[in-house]
């Protein structure tokens, strides 16, 4: 594999590069916005790398597949109420956010819900790590399914243009073939559209949930400016918590009603964290909609799957024939999990308990929180698990073995850090539609990818809290 990330550009000349690829990058729509209330759109752009970063192209090829079989088996997951319960008994009593969400898709449940077709926009995020047997290649790991709010489809679009116009200031030659395109939230708008339609309402609009300020702005209007080349006639509205608690309501019929719109889908790109539920208002929110005719994305079943606690069960043995009895599917499924394990104050974890607190680096803490930096690692795993590990809040979260990733060189842009080059590692999202009822899977695809990029050493890898970078696969043979 040839590097050009490192030591193969002079120094004199890194800075004005540098200088017209941010430039280049901002006029591709490589943005984000920043919080300054005089002017409430100011953008800057995103970090992202200067140069794409090498990945063999079955790397590639096989988490585009696996995404495939997951949304499936997160579908039947959603909807095998036994299973979840069972799933989740140990957390709900000492999770009250959890809880909350747990309370609200039971009751629709036992009401009967008014909307039975569901969206979900997903992204199934795998790292890269050397082959166990030292053989040439990487194997891919899996390290979360989001249901909720899966951004960046938009502004990802962009990076490869991005970085054919750094390769060829650079002078470096590529084949078009090795920086394959990339365009997410066009297929994220075709689901969009696609609920919209099927809810028969031409009049009715989509709603987009989003917080002020909206550092993801820019990718939001990615999606409606999709959505807006699709199909015109379904338009977008745009309306925080706040705005919701005040002007909505359920009709006669069950409903959404927003001011004097009828809405037929709720995209969530807010509500995943617990600070975005100061009050019972907020909760008492996600109810009304959940009972509404309302398309929702996801609905709260969905939101559900998505648990750490959920991925966690379905990595243990004989777990996922309860879901899929295709055998070549179960073992493609499994391959790319990690080491995933409960911790319960019952004794069964005590081993994998003492294992952790003597290789705090080896393992990963998770909560069932979405939206970065709820994670424990290395000596903050170890004093945070020594304080709960004799508390009920123990069950609560679960233990994942470290990915082993594999470290590359690129050069990070990053707002105020200037030109880093550094030992770095990747992670790949691969994002996809799925649009169902309870008995039917109507549409299942993935429609692109989130390449980001971070310092080996950085533990988080969250775009907006500046770790990680906006990047692309470069295609290589090993």
């Amino acid at each position: 594999m040839m590097d050009y990330h490192s030591d193969m550009i002079a120094e004199d000349v890194v800075g004005e590069m540098i200088r017209r690829v941010t430039g280049m990058a901002m006029l591709y729509g490589v943005q984000k916005t920043v919080t300054n209330w005089e002017f409430p759109e100011q953008q800057e752009a995103m970090p992202f790398t200067l140069f794409p970063s090498l990945m063999p192209a079955e790397v590639f090829t096989r988490t585009r597949r696996v995404h495939i079989m997951f949304q499936t088996l997160i579908y039947r997951v959603a909807n095998d109420h036994e299973f979840m319960k069972k799933c989740l008994k140990d957390v709900l009593p000492v999770d009250d956010f959890t809880q909350e969400f747990w309370n609200i898709y039971n009751t629709v449940r036992e009401e009967g819900p008014a909307q039975e077709i569901t969206l979900t926009l997903s992204r199934d995020d795998f790292m890269m790590e050397p082959k166990a047997d030292g053989s040439k290649g990487q194997d891919v790991k899996q390290v979360e399914f989001n249901t909720f709010a899966s951004g960046a489809g938009g502004v990802i679009g962009a990076m490869r243009d991005v970085h054919r116009y750094s390769l060829n200031v650079a002078g470096f030659p590529f084949k078009e073939d090795q920086l394959p395109e990339n365009c997410p939230s066009k297929g994220l708008a075709k689901g969009l559209v696609k609920a919209w339609q099927l809810y028969g309402n031409d009049r009715a609009v989509v709603l987009f949930v989003v917080g002020i300020p909206e550092p993801n702005s820019p990718d939001q209007r990615w999606l409606e400016r999709h959505m807006f080349e699709s199909e015109p006639r379904a338009r977008v509205i745009y309306r925080t918590f706040d705005q919701l608690i005040q002007a909505s309501k359920l009709g006669e019929n069950k409903e959404l009603l927003v001011d004097d719109y009828e809405v037929a889908v709720v995209y969530y790109r807010y509500g995943y964290s617990p600070k975005h539920y100061p009050t019972r208002k907020e909760y008492d929110l996600r109810l009304k909609m959940e009972r509404s005719r309302a398309i929702k994305c996801p609905s709260m079943a969905s939101h559900l799957a998505g648990c750490k606690k959920i991925q966690q069960v379905l990595a243990e043995p004989r777990v996922l024939e309860r879901f899929i009895s295709d055998p070549v599917t179960v073992a493609e499924i499994r391959s790319v999990f990690v080491g995933l394990y409960r911790l319960n104050q019952d004794g069964s974890s005590s081993a994998v308990i003492e294992k952790a607190l003597a290789n705090p680096d080896q393992f990963v803490m998770k909560p069932q929180r979405e939206g970065g930096g709820n994670n424990h690692f290395g000596a903050e795993l170890k004093s945070f698990l020594e304080k709960i590990k004799n508390t009920q809040e123990l069950s609560s979260w679960i233990l994942m073995d470290r990915i082993r990733v594999v470290e590359h060189r690129n050069r990070l842009i990053r707002v105020g850090l200037g030109p880093e080059c550094r030992d770095v590692c990747s992670e790949l999202g691969i994002f996809g539609v799925h649009l169902s009822t309870p008995g039917e899977e109507l549409e299942n695809f993935e429609c692109g990818w989130l390449l980001r990029t971070k310092p080996v050493e950085a533990n988080e890898g969250g775009l907006f809290s500046g770790f990680s970078c906006l990047d692309s696969p470069f295609f290589v043979d090993v």
